[in-house]
């Protein structure tokens, strides 16, 4: 067997080892932005359904002012990356059962909600059950959270309304939907778990949907805490691609115990 290497030195004529790390994080780099041209090239003025219940100035700043974001870290990267992975294995495992059993399955699915200005992707629908899904990975200490003996008040509030999101429009295509449901997988320890809701967040995503774009046709949303962030947490750099442009958001002192 024989290896071709291909060497490179540096300009003192050192051999420099090739960087695992960096040809990796160009890959996945690579592979987000054709992702991201796919979805979003010339589509950029639509809400995104994925933004439910976010900050207000955030979703004006990507959708109505369309300000370029700030570039993710490489960790940040990867950690989108392994959710992308487990979404694809997904949508891979029901659209095979789905060929092998005749079930009738939407998998990453484009919506559509003119009446809102809302473009998003559903990720998985089984119409012969009714049942609508939405896919979240999380890692432990957001699992506690959720799910711990202590649980943060209402933990998948904006989750809900991005599925209730989801479910307009499938009702409005399929019909009523008997059922709804987070599926969150734990990137830590692998552990699966299904919470499920009623119709009422369809409705709720319909209230909610129609008092933002109202008031993100307006103009742009005034710095407060509950709905510009609509959480302490989200005013940060490290959260928001838009946080420089915004100059800096919420004054800390509010953000206290937040």
């Amino acid at each position: 067997m024989f290896i071709l290497n291909s060497l490179k030195f540096s300009k003192t004529g050192v051999m420099v080892r090739t960087k695992i790390d960096d040809i990796y994080d160009g890959y996945i780099e690579g592979l987000r932005g054709k992702n991201d041209s796919l979805r979003y090239a010339g589509k950029r003025g639509w809400f995104h359904g994925s933004s439910s219940g976010s900050c207000l100035r955030k979703i004006y700043y990507d959708s109505v002012e369309q300000v370029e974001p700030t570039e993710k870290s490489a960790d940040t990267l990867r950690l989108f990356r392994f959710g992308d992975v487990l979404h694809n294995d997904i949508y891979e495992a029901m659209t095979a059962y789905a060929q092998s059993s005749g079930a009738r399955v939407l998998v990453e699915t484009e919506i559509l909600l003119p009446e809102y200005n809302v473009r998003g992707f559903l990720d998985l629908a089984v119409l012969d059950d009714k049942w609508l899904y939405d896919i979240k990975t999380c890692n432990s200490f957001r699992w506690k959270r959720m799910f711990g003996r202590t649980p943060d008040k209402d933990p998948h509030s904006n989750y809900k309304l991005q599925l209730g999101t989801y479910g307009i429009w499938v009702e409005k295509v399929f019909g009523k939907l008997d059922g709804l449901s987070l599926y969150y997988y734990n990137k830590n320890t692998s552990q699966t778990k299904e919470v499920s809701f009623d119709r009422s967040i369809i409705v709720d995503a319909g209230l909610y949907w129609q008092e933002a774009s109202d008031k993100l046709t307006s103009g742009i949303p005034d710095i407060k805490l509950g709905v510009a962030p609509v959480q302490g947490w989200e005013c940060n750099p490290k959260y928001c691609s838009f946080f420089a442009h915004c100059g800096g958001g919420i004054k800390p002192e509010l953000l206290e115990n937040k």
